[in-house]
């Protein structure tokens, strides 16, 4: 006897088994695992970055996050996304304003650092009304497609100093999914003794130079100057979050950049939109991961008209003239 019940069951497995297969397919794509374990190597974080047209945020820059958010954001991954058991979309909170910055890149004039893939960044907080800091904040990261590489290319930082190692996904010349793994020092400095050498920069992150002199071609030179790229004023819009499951929210960044000296915060000349998420000790439940790539691609395809064309590389447009992040 037929058994109709399976029978009215069977679209519905199919179609689960259907969207499984599409999620591994996404995750496949990227070279991301299903059961997202690192094989002993502990990534603290990953970070999925999209470069984005600045004309499309011409304007008040607040009224253009929320449009963005509430325009493009949300309706994509309530599109692409499973709801969370309750039923609503897995879109949380909204953006507001967290960082003023003034953000800025150095290298010496034969770009040392950015060729062996470092890069040494300022930022100083500048927000209206609030007189300059007494210190800035500097980041050296290191930045290799090779994991096994930015795992073991260590350096440290001074008392404080915060470290991370983090995967970046985004997309290379060509539309290709790349995957990148960086590692970073944060630490502060006085605003009053910038960086004026290659040494006076590295010597702040002890191991530095000495890795330096390792993955670089020609010697570097420590007393080699040190020159500024373009300089920016940062606009940092998070709080906006997705749920990826498994008590794993990504949170993303809207960031504007602007020409420093302009008085007008009305045409920005960078935009990206970025989301991450915290890995527990190296660890991430598969279904997490797959959200995460899922989305991606989901982004790609859903704001293709939006995607900045060239290099998706926010940090080389801030090098100096000539430097290239690899």
């Amino acid at each position: 006897m037929k058994n109709f019940d399976a029978d009215a069951r069977r679209p519905h497995r199919c179609a689960a088994v259907r969207e499984t297969i599409a999620a591994v397919a996404v995750a496949a794509m990227v070279g991301l695992p299903t059961a997202a374990t690192a094989g002993g190597i502990e990534i603290d974080a990953r970070e999925y970055k999209l470069l984005l047209t600045p004309e499309h945020f011409a304007g008040d820059p607040g009224v253009r996050a929320a449009e963005f958010w509430d325009g493009q954001l949300k309706p994509i991954i309530a599109a692409h996304l499973d709801p969370r058991e309750n039923g609503d979309s897995r879109a949380k909170k909204s953006f507001s304003l967290h960082h003023q910055r003034k953000v800025s890149f150095k290298d010496t004039a034969d770009c040392i650092l950015s060729a062996a893939g470092f890069s040494y960044r300022e930022r100083a907080d500048m927000a209206a009304g609030v007189a300059p800091a007494a210190n800035i904040e500097t980041t050296l990261k290191f930045r290799s497609p090779d994991v096994f590489l930015s795992t073991t290319s260590r350096f440290e930082g001074r008392e404080n100093a915060k470290s991370k190692l983090e995967e970046d996904i985004s997309i290379a010349q060509g539309g290709a999914i790349r995957s990148g793994y960086s590692y970073s020092v944060t630490q502060k400095r006085r605003a009053a003794q910038p960086a004026i050498s290659l040494r006076t920069a590295v010597e702040a992150y002890p191991g530095s130079l000495r890795l330096l002199e390792s993955l670089s071609g020609d010697a570097p030179q420590p007393e080699a100057g040190l020159v500024s790229g373009p300089v920016f004023a940062e606009l940092v819009y998070s709080k906006a979050q997705v749920d990826l499951g498994n008590d794993t929210d990504a949170e993303f960044d809207l960031t504007l950049w602007y020409p420093s000296e302009a008085t007008d915060r009305r045409r920005p000349a960078v935009v990206e939109i970025s989301y991450s998420y915290d890995t527990e000790k190296g660890q991430v439940d598969g279904k997490v991961a797959l959200r995460g790539v899922k989305l991606f691609a989901a982004l790609r395809k859903e704001l293709s008209a939006w995607i900045a064309p060239g290099s998706q590389s926010k940090t080389s447009r801030a090098l100096p003239s000539g430097c290239h992040e690899n």
